[in-house]
C-alpha cells in the first residue's frame, strides 16, 4: 500500500455501498464537509483499488471523493491497496467493511475535549452571552455547535450540558474518559441544574452553580453504588417551581443537603422531597398495558401523518412545523430515558 495523490476525473465511485443511502441528495453532512475541505483541504486519505493504468476504484472515502468533486479539487490524497488490481470485488466489500468496522468512534468525553476550543469561542460571543433565560441560551449554544461541526443538534446539546462543567471535574475525565462519569454528569445537569437555576435563581445568588456542581459529582466518587440513574429520583420536583415561598424554602432546604452533604443519597432526598410535599406527585400511574397501547396508537398516527397537511390545517387543528419538532424531540428524549430504564429493571 502506498500513499500518493491522485486525479479526482481517474477515481471511479463503488456501486456497492453498504451504507445504501445517496449521498449527494441525503447526506446531511455532505454541505459540512464542504466546508471544511474548503478551510483545511482533505485532512484523511481516500483509499482506492487500482484498475488499469491510471484508473481506480474507491474503496473509502466517498464522501471526500463527492466534495472534492463537487469543489472542483483536481487531485486528492489516497492509499492505493493494489497496484495492480489483483483484489475481486468480493475482495473489495469486504475490505470496505474492515475499514468501517475497526474504525472505532470517539466516545462522548473524548468528543468533547475535542470540542473545547470552539465552544469557548461560542459562549464568549456577545450573541450568546446576552441570552438571560438558561434554556434558550443551551438551545443557541447547541445551534452554534451544530453549524461549527455538523453534529446532530441533540448530540450537540448533550455535548454542551458537559462542557459548561467546571475545568477541574472535566479534566479528570480527559484523563480517563470513562462513560458513566459523563452520564452522570449529563444526568445531573439536564435533571437538576438547569431546572433549579431556571425555577430557584435567588439560590444560586448565595450558592455559585459551580459549587453544587462539584458537590454533587463527588458522590460519583465517593459512593460506588451511586448510578447516573439515580439522579432522577428527585427530577420531577425541580421541574416544575414551589408556588408558596413556605415550599420553596423546603425545596432549597432538601437541595442544600443534597449536594454539601455527600452521604445524602438521591434516595434519600427524595424520601424528604415526597414528605415535604406529598400531593406534587398524586396522579394515577398508567398501567403497562395501557402504556404499551398508547405507544402502539402513536407510532400508527405518526406513520398515517402527512406533513403536508400543516399548511392546511384549520386554526384549531393548526400547529406548526417547530412546535411538532420540539414535541417530537422532547419524545425521543423520554423515550429514551424509558428505554434505559427498561434495560437497568431487568
Amino acid at each position: 500500500m502506498r500513499l500518493t495523490h491522485i486525479e479526482v476525473a481517474k477515481i471511479t465511485p463503488n456501486r456497492v455501498n453498504p451504507r445504501g443511502i445517496n449521498f449527494q441528495t441525503k447526506d446531511e453532512k455532505l454541505a459540512y464537509l464542504n466546508d471544511s475541505i474548503t478551510k483545511f483541504g482533505v485532512m484523511v486519505p481516500i483509499v482506492v483499488s487500482q484498475r488499469g493504468e491510471d484508473q481506480y476504484l474507491l474503496i473509502d472515502g466517498e464522501r471526500r471523493f463527492l466534495a472534492c468533486k463537487a469543489l472542483g479539487i483536481k487531485k486528492i490524497p489516497a492509499f492505493v491497496l493494489d497496484e495492480e488490481g489483483e483484489y475481486s470485488p468480493e475482495d473489495i466489500l469486504f475490505r470496505m467493511f474492515q475499514i468501517h468496522h475497526n474504525r472505532e468512534p470517539w466516545g462522548p468525553v473524548q468528543e468533547c475535549r475535542a470540542l473545547e476550543a470552539v465552544y469557548g469561542r461560542i459562549v464568549g460571543s456577545r450573541s450568546i452571552r446576552s441570552i438571560a433565560d438558561e434554556r434558550a441560551q443551551l438551545k443557541a449554544i447547541a445551534e452554534e455547535l451544530v453549524k461549527a461541526t455538523g453534529i446532530e443538534e441533540r448530540t450537540a446539546l448533550n455535548r454542551a450540558y458537559f462542557l459548561r462543567w467546571p475545568k477541574k471535574i472535566k479534566e479528570r475525565l480527559y484523563a480517563n474518559p470513562e462513560e458513566e462519569g459523563y452520564t452522570y454528569i449529563y444526568e445531573i445537569e439536564e435533571k437538576i441544574i438547569i431546572p433549579a437555576v431556571t425555577n430557584y435563581p435567588e439560590y444560586f445568588e448565595k450558592v455559585p452553580v459551580d459549587e453544587v456542581r462539584q458537590d454533587l459529582f463527588e458522590k460519583l466518587e465517593k459512593h460506588s453504588l451511586v448510578r447516573a440513574i439515580e439522579v432522577r429520583r428527585v427530577a420531577p420536583f425541580f421541574r416544575e417551581p414551589m408556588k408558596s415561598d413556605a415550599d420553596r424554602r423546603r425545596l432549597k432546604a432538601i437541595l442544600s443537603q443534597l449536594h454539601k452533604t455527600t452521604e445524602f443519597t438521591y434516595a434519600e432526598a427524595q424520601d424528604e422531597l415526597v414528605k415535604a410535599f406529598p400531593d406534587f406527585l398524586r396522579r394515577d400511574p398508567v398501567s403497562p398495558r395501557k402504556l404499551h397501547s398508547l405507544l402502539k396508537a402513536l407510532r400508527l398516527a405518526l406513520e398515517d401523518f402527512d406533513s403536508a397537511s400543516i399548511e392546511a390545517a384549520k386554526r384549531r387543528a393548526k400547529a406548526t412545523r417547530r412546535e411538532l419538532a420540539e414535541a417530537a424531540q422532547s419524545l425521543i428524549a423520554s423515550l429514551d430515558e424509558f428505554l434505559e430504564e427498561l434495560r437497568e429493571t431487568k
